[in-house]
This record gives C-alpha cells, structure tokens and sequence, in this order.
C-alpha cells in the first residue's frame, strides 16, 4: 500500500497547481506562459479583477484547470512597461488570489482533482478545494469534503462533511511486499 507517498503526491500536485512559489501564481511547476478560454471575460480596472465565464480552461504546460467561473484578483504591483512607466490593465501585475466555482477541475498527466470550489491565496500560501471533493492519482482514490493544501509547510489535510468521514482507496503497486508474500 502507498498511503504516505500518496498523501505527498495529493498534496505536491495540487501545490504545483497554483504556486511554485509563493509571490507567483502557477498552474504547472515549471511555469511559463498561460493561455486562457472561456465563453466570456470581464475586466473590473478600479477592482484589479479579471473574471472568465463559461466552460472556463486555462492551460499551462501539462497543466490544465477548469471550472464554470474563474476570477483573479491582481496585486498593485504591476511592474513595468516599455517605457519604464507602471503597467495598467487588464490583467496586469501578480496574482494575489484565484477563485474557481462550480464543477473545478484540476488535471496533470498522473493526478486530478475535483470540487465545487477551489481558492489560492498567495499571502495566506493556501489552496483550499471545497464541496464533494475527490483526488485521484493512479487508481488511489480520496473523497472527502474539505482539501486544505498548506504550500510552504506542505501540510495536505482532507475533512469530510459533518457526521462522515474521509473515504479512500489505495491500490498496492504489482509485486509490493505485503505480509503474505514476503520471504522469511
């Protein structure tokens, strides 16, 4: 059985989901460029909010999100242009704070996972999936209602709905030592 190392794994992808480090939000751990689709933007300048709608997909590398609705929050810090004058608009500066809702996918080549809702606050250096939240990874399986990712101490917690209890599966890899045959 790989309880210990799935637990890291649960937590390690959903980590490298939204930060490889904690002043820059990242979907992949390798970074680099974030295309974005959806059926429909909106920009609110005064609030430094961008807000996507509708079969929302953002992709980085072999990274992928996607949810219903997605709306970034943008620090002041924009850094600056050409001509050495701060960046304005839309999407501009660092990531202070994601929110997905409704149906929130998280997909990379070996892990996913899912819930209603998923929030990545860059100064609290927490992502927090909510709602009928299940992680996969090979065919290890966590439901649970709660997943609490702590980045910097790489603390994963899963809580599960009031009066339940977490539920999982672990699937022991072809030709693990169990108690039953392993040599005397």
């Amino acid at each position: 059985m790989r309880p210990v190392s799935f637990f890291i794994a649960a937590g390690a992808f959903v980590l490298a989901a939204f930060a490889a480090a904690p002043a820059h939000a990242q979907l992949s751990e390798g970074g680099g460029p974030v295309s974005y689709s959806a059926n429909n933007l909106e920009y609110f300048d005064s609030e430094r909010r961008l807000v996507l709608v509708g079969d929302v997909d953002i992709v980085q590398n072999d990274a992928r999100l996607r949810a219903d609705r997605i709306t970034l929050f943008f620090s002041g810090s924009s850094g600056a242009g050409a001509n050495g004058a701060p960046q304005q608009g839309l999407g501009s500066g660092d990531i202070e704070r994601m929110i997905a809702e409704g149906e929130v996918y998280y997909i990379r080549p070996s892990q996913d996972a899912r819930g209603d809702r998923a929030e990545y606050n860059v100064a609290q250096d927490s992502v927090t999936f909510t709602g009928n939240v299940i992680v996969m990874s090979d065919e290890n399986v966590i439901r649970g209602n709660t997943l609490v990712l702590q980045i910097g101490s790489r603390r994963t917690t899963i809580r599960p709905n009031a009066g339940q209890r977490v539920r999982g599966v672990f699937v022991p890899r072809e030709g693990a030592q169990t108690p039953a045959n392993r040599p005397q």
